[in-house]
């Protein structure tokens, strides 16, 4: 990853965690209480160039490994384990992005790293289009959580926009 990408996804996680430790703490809940996660959620940073887009994806690796062990027809490791090829095909079936035409476009790995309880993907998708006309569409770990909104902030040619997916959600725009 980048060090803007890294910068980038690392603001917008504090930004978020931010926001759920005031409501946690408006609303008295504890660890206990919560069990888990209080929320099912996946943050994206999507940026584009005009020759490329990257996400930056960060999950929980906990549900990240469960999902990805049963999209590939394995037990859930206890350790929260995901080998890299497993990784792959998940987030490739997972996470579309598409070109104006409707043409998928190929997500390839640009990095992982397991950082304590937390993924972080990096996938990159070649395009000659920038972040014209592309549409994203981001299920992960919907098929585990009904409750999972998964978060795209998106920056697209010094523009930036948040997209909100849920496994009922349509495929969303880069461009407003």
């Amino acid at each position: 990853m980048r060090a803007h990408d890294v910068r980038a996804a690392r603001v917008a996680s504090r930004s978020a965690a931010r926001v759920l430790l005031t409501v946690l703490l408006l609303t008295g809940a504890t660890p206990a209480l919560l069990g888990a996660h209080a929320i099912h959620t996946t943050m994206t940073v999507l940026t584009t160039s005009p020759t490329s887009i990257t996400l930056n994806i960060r999950a929980f690796a906990d549900d990240f490994s469960a999902s990805v062990a049963q999209f590939a027809g394995r037990k859930t490791p206890a350790d929260s384990s995901a080998p890299a090829v497993d990784v792959a095909r998940y987030v490739r079936a997972h996470f579309m992005v598409r070109d104006g035409a409707g043409r998928a476009l190929a997500l390839e790995p640009c990095g992982m790293r397991r950082a304590n309880e937390l993924y972080w993907l990096c996938f990159r998708a070649v395009t000659t289009a920038g972040g014209n006309g592309i549409t994203v569409r981001n299920r992960m770990l919907t098929e585990l959580h009904a409750d999972q909104v998964n978060i795209v902030q998106v920056e697209n040619r010094g523009v930036r926009r948040t997209l909100l997916f849920t496994k009922a959600s349509a495929p969303s725009a880069l461009a407003a």
